[in-house]
């Protein structure tokens, strides 16, 4: 008998998808399997070798019959199974009735990439008919009336922004044509009177539920000029333009930031770039399929393609999401940790290091390693990534006070941290971490107490999931952006231009 895998995570969520969507916690798994592929089928592309079976390290992993999802193997009027082959054949061009490794590879794929992506577009507090109305079959019609200019325009338009207002009682007129972003639509506004922006402002997620967006949140802003206003109204997912890499590495070619990384665009689809040596450190969280794995890579990719890449010392407990790196010249230990134990001697070796590199500062007169590489020093920077901080916070390893210490003394060393959970728990990042990590990255959460432990304000738990995010640096406003897409193939030839 045949068998397609699906890790921890993924059973949970199609056991909450039974149990909350479709309110049938006795139902069939397999049920949300098609929904899967077919969400998957309106992807460009063939699904990539990280959708293949999930690890099966610690025995979480879950299993269905592939003759429970395509019929194989049952009568005539329950076999799909031919029906499902013709389809890949046809989508991937290949042939698939000559045997089962590849058709069963393609399935297995598909089905994963079209859990991630019901993950990323789906919560609870969204209706999971609507989901599949916007997901499955909108703009599923003729072709005339996918290039209308209604169809265009992303199903977001000022008509339904007016009713919605009506409703508030808000009277406003367009001021300039609609801008359409990655994921939303900016409107920008005059409001009739100065009243009407307190009432708007209050009405904000009476506005989203009154024009079907349910609790995604609608991010209200003054402009220039006399009751002017802009509104950022996200649009359904099934009108998200998707950004490439190769957009990030324009913009990061012949940067003069001494660690330039992008985690994605603005809401305009515009590069945002940051120096990492000036954050000096970096705290991202977000929750199971909110694209924190895509952020931290990105990131990465961003150092690895930069004039000057630094040293990295990368810790993966999960063992999944970095393997990608292993190759990289500059990765210390010459692979990516994935050994707690092995983790925390690494950070204690780090920690002595950077008390080395201050001796070396006051040997060259230097406040900080920039003044100390002018000087001739032959110092690099280094960064030390920790994916699942929580382990480290949680599990009693003793990796919490060496990286308190790195996090209050290693910036002038060079040497910067990058911290990732899915948990964002006052125990995880406690005070003290807090307090010398300013700068920050949400991603979408349950709720608005982990908004706050992850940025000081709530906010995130309205984000799109999918890489959609909030990003705090010091100093600025927070601000918000979507998560460029990156490939294994984007890592692959980054990390080999940089090979040993």
């Amino acid at each position: 008998m045949i068998s397609l895998y699906f890790s921890a995570e993924e059973k949970a969520f199609m056991e909450e998808l039974l149990s909350v969507g479709l309110a049938a916690p006795g139902g069939h798994k397999w049920w949300l399997i098609r929904f899967a592929i077919a969400r998957s089928l309106k992807i460009d592309g063939e699904p990539e070798e990280r959708y293949g079976p999930p690890s099966a390290k610690g025995g979480s992993r879950s299993e269905l019959n592939l003759e429970q999802i395509t019929g194989w193997g049952k009568e005539e009027a329950q076999n799909f199974d031919d029906a499902f082959r013709m389809l890949f054949s046809v989508v991937h061009n290949v042939e698939l009735f000559d045997g089962d490794r590849r058709f069963v590879e393609l399935v297995q794929r598909h089905a994963r990439r079209g859990l991630e992506s019901m993950r990323g577009a789906w919560t609870s507090g969204r209706s999971f008919y609507d989901y599949l109305l916007d997901e499955l079959y909108l703009d599923a019609g003729y072709s005339e009336s996918i290039e209308s200019k209604e169809g265009d325009r992303g199903a977001v338009d000022f008509a339904m922004l007016s009713q919605g207002l009506q409703q508030l009682g808000v009277a406003a007129t367009p001021a300039a044509e609609v801008l359409e972003g990655p994921r939303l639509s900016r409107f920008q506004l005059t409001l009739a009177g100065v009243e009407d922006y307190e009432r708007l402002k209050r009405g904000l997620d009476d506005l989203a539920f009154a024009m079907g967006l349910g609790n995604t949140g609608i991010a209200l802003t003054k402009d220039f000029g006399e009751r002017r206003v802009v509104l950022d109204v996200p649009r359904p997912a099934a009108h998200w333009h998707e950004v490439s890499w190769p957009l990030i590495t324009a913009a990061l070619a012949n940067r003069e930031e001494a660690m330039p990384v992008s985690p994605g665009v603005d809401v305009l689809g515009q590069p945002i770039i940051f120096d990492l040596a000036e954050a000096p450190h970096l705290f991202i969280a977000g929750a199971t399929g909110s694209g924190k794995s895509v952020c931290l890579n990105a990131l990465l990719l961003s150092l690895v393609i930069s004039s000057r890449p630094p040293e990295l010392l990368m810790i993966d407990p999960k063992g999944v999401d970095f393997a990608d790196f292993n190759g990289y010249a500059g990765l210390r230990t010459g692979k990516v940790i994935t050994d707690m134990a092995q983790a925390v001697v690494a950070l204690r070796d780090v920690v002595d290091e950077m008390e080395q590199r201050q001796g070396m500062l006051r040997e060259y007169g230097a406040r900080n390693i920039a003044e100390a590489q002018l000087a001739g020093a032959p110092l690099q920077r280094l960064v030390v990534v920790i994916d699942e901080l929580s382990d480290f916070m949680l599990g009693r390893t003793g990796g919490e006070e060496p990286l308190i210490r790195l996090a209050q003394k290693a910036r002038a060393t060079g040497i910067h941290l990058l911290l990732a959970t899915q948990r964002p728990e006052a125990a995880t990042f406690s005070g003290l971490l807090r307090a010398n990590v300013p700068a920050r990255i949400a991603l979408t959460v349950q709720k608005a107490t982990d908004s706050r432990i992850i940025l000081d304000e709530a906010g995130a738990e309205k984000l799109l999931m999918r890489g959609d995010m909030l990003i705090k640096l010091p100093g600025r406003q927070c601000q918000r952006a979507h998560g460029v897409r990156v490939t294994t193939t984007d890592v692959k030839t980054a990390v080999a231009s940089r090979s040993r």
